[in-house]
């Protein structure tokens, strides 16, 4: 693969065995691409919940399925700080700038913050409003009475926040893909 040859600066050697020692642990992979799949799913059912007439069943199983997606997303994301925290990352090479490394600190920590606030705010607006339900009829009860007020505020700042986000996955995702095409260094590759 063209990527590959990129990647390996010393032909003699396997361009896989440089590549399999380039990445990240297989679970700090594995919780990477888990995390990408819920929240795709997250903002796929809360934007077809658009397209759906209010009150209707099908809106209803969009928008459980939008909870559900998101408490997922919420149960990955202590595994997978614990297991990216109890990993040293594989050297990018060759090794950006400093101000560009910086950067890269600084989106994963939103996403990071991301992955844990929205799912959050999104459970307690639903908890708060009134209880959340599930597909299959399972509900969590609402744990600290109903408050229609702080409800709609926080399901605002949910809004808003999904909103943002968009911009910041899409600058992740442009940053890979700079990184593959212009920089020709092993920052995707090292998730993959």
């Amino acid at each position: 693969m063209v990527w590959q040859d990129r990647l390996d600066p010393d032909p003699a050697r396997p361009a896989m065995t440089q590549l399999t020692s380039a990445r990240y642990s297989r679970g700090v992979r594995v919780f990477h691409w888990l995390t990408v799949l819920l929240i795709a799913g997250a903002y796929v059912t809360v934007n077809v919940r658009t397209l759906l007439e209010k009150g209707t069943p099908e809106r209803t199983l969009v928008m459980q399925s939008h909870f559900l997606f998101g408490l997922a997303v919420l149960l990955v994301a202590l595994p997978r700080i614990v297991s990216r925290l109890g990993s040293k990352a594989p050297p990018i090479q060759p090794p950006p700038p400093d101000w560009m490394h910086r950067a890269g600190h600084l989106t994963h920590g939103l996403l990071y913050a991301f992955i844990i606030v929205q799912p959050l705010l999104g459970l307690v607006a639903g908890l708060v409003e009134g209880g959340v339900g599930l597909p299959g009829g399972l509900r969590i009860p609402e744990l600290f009475g109903p408050d229609k007020a702080l409800s709609h505020d926080l399901k605002a700042i949910h809004v808003w926040l999904g909103t943002a986000f968009y911009y910041v996955i899409g600058l992740h995702i442009l940053a890979a893909l700079f990184h593959l095409w212009v920089r020709r260094d092993n920052t995707l590759q090292r998730m993959l």
